[in-house]
């Protein structure tokens, strides 16, 4: 799925709006806006970039919006075009537009005042969507894989923090992401990783249950885990380090220095794996489970 989005509104002087439109952008989605107007949406239909997700905020007279409503309608029910709509408006707007288009054309329906974050995480509920494919990984994952590089998997129910991050680690690592425990899950049954980015603290599934499901299982039993936590304090700290995993990191970091963290990680692997296969005079499991440990202490990277 595309990160191009349609966002069709009066005004996007509007502070609400620019607001909205700013957090979505800043989230990875490239946001181009048109007022409601078909000839400037039309403008773009037959472009090769044309987005295939349509958020339209509804404000003023409803009637403003008849002829908008049947041709969004046409749009979003084109066959093979895969197209998404997005509503916004109060209760009797909504409402209105279901008279034109059909409930089951639209993905979801926000009454204003919209939670930004409750749209992001409908969004990335597209966007993120793994088709799971083991012949097709490159297309399905989004990810160019490149094999000089390590695969890290980010997992964080925050989608603004998710997509800063695939960003961040994508200039040195095949980075992946899952917004929840259960995608997490998933999408190791399919691809293999080398290092799992896990947020502590996620609704659902929480980090902690996923490192559980991942410690009970073969195949994934040896994949490193590094929390990430946006709490310093000690009950926080003592907690994520009573789960055993092989190390943790604050969200708080600045991202250059999660990036090198990550980087080091790696190195230390290698280094201590090559310690000990020399020790010991034969070759050791890729994965260690004591790698971030000094002396018996795990320590924060």
């Amino acid at each position: 799925m595309e990160n191009r989005i349609l966002f069709v509104a009066e005004n996007d002087q509007n502070f609400l709006i620019r607001a909205m439109m700013k957090t979505i952008s800043d989230a990875g989605y490239e946001v181009r806006f048109v007022q409601p107007e078909v000839y400037q949406i039309t403008m773009y239909e037959h472009k090769s970039d044309f987005p295939n997700i349509f958020i339209l905020y509804l404000e003023g007279s409803e009637n403003r919006y008849d002829r908008l409503f049947s041709y969004i309608k046409q749009l979003v029910s084109e066959k093979g075009k895969n197209r998404h709509l997005f509503l916004i408006g109060n209760p009797s707007e909504i409402n209105t537009a279901f008279k034109v288009i059909p409930k089951d054309s639209v993905d979801h329906a926000f009454q204003r005042p919209v939670n930004t974050e409750e749209l992001l995480r409908h969004l990335n509920m597209l966007t993120l969507e793994y088709r799971y494919d083991e012949n097709d990984s490159n297309a399905q994952t989004g990810v160019d894989v490149d094999s000089s590089k390590h695969n890290v998997l980010l997992v964080d129910d925050d989608i603004t923090q998710l997509h800063a991050m695939q960003r961040w680690f994508s200039k040195r690592f095949n980075a992946f992401v899952a917004s929840s425990g259960m995608d997490t899950v998933a999408f190791l049954k399919h691809y293999h990783v080398d290092l799992i980015l896990l947020d502590y603290e996620m609704p659902g599934l929480s980090g902690l249950d996923v490192l559980q499901m991942l410690r009970s299982e073969p195949e994934t039993a040896n994949i490193p885990v590094i929390f990430l936590t946006g709490s310093d304090d000690k009950r926080t700290v003592m907690s994520v380090l009573a789960a055993k995993p092989n190390g943790y990191l604050l969200k708080s970091m600045p991202p250059s220095v999660l990036v090198q963290s990550v980087e080091d990680f790696f190195v230390k692997q290698a280094r201590l794996a090559e310690q000990r296969n020399s020790r010991r005079g034969h070759s050791v499991a890729p994965y260690d489970m004591d790698y971030s440990e000094v002396d018996g202490e795990l320590e924060e990277l």
